[in-house]
């Protein structure tokens, strides 16, 4: 039996892929990166502790910093950043 699918399908050879396969919370990116070697082990302690992969709880805690309406990341305007940038460069002056 044969189903039939629709025109906007994506399909990979012959697997159908689901239509939110590409959204990009499901894409993955690898990037390098450095962080403290304490904050490494807090956050692998914490994925043990929610029996996650310590990747999966990195994105969970990321995708929650950033979905605060009030987060300090998205209060920064262009000007401002432009301002502290300047206040810092005076600083190494």
């Amino acid at each position: 039996m044969t189903t039939k699918s629709k025109k906007k399908d994506i399909r990979f050879g012959n697997v159908a892929l689901p239509d939110d396969e590409f959204l990009a919370k499901n894409v993955k990116v690898r990037v390098t990166t450095l962080i403290d070697q304490d904050v490494l082990e807090m956050l692998r302690a914490y994925a043990k502790k929610k029996n996650v992969k310590y990747q999966t709880a990195l994105n969970a805690l990321l995708r929650t910093f950033f979905k605060k309406p009030n987060s300090k990341v998205q209060e920064l305007s262009e000007e401002r950043v432009r301002r502290i940038v300047r206040e810092e460069l005076k600083k190494r002056a």
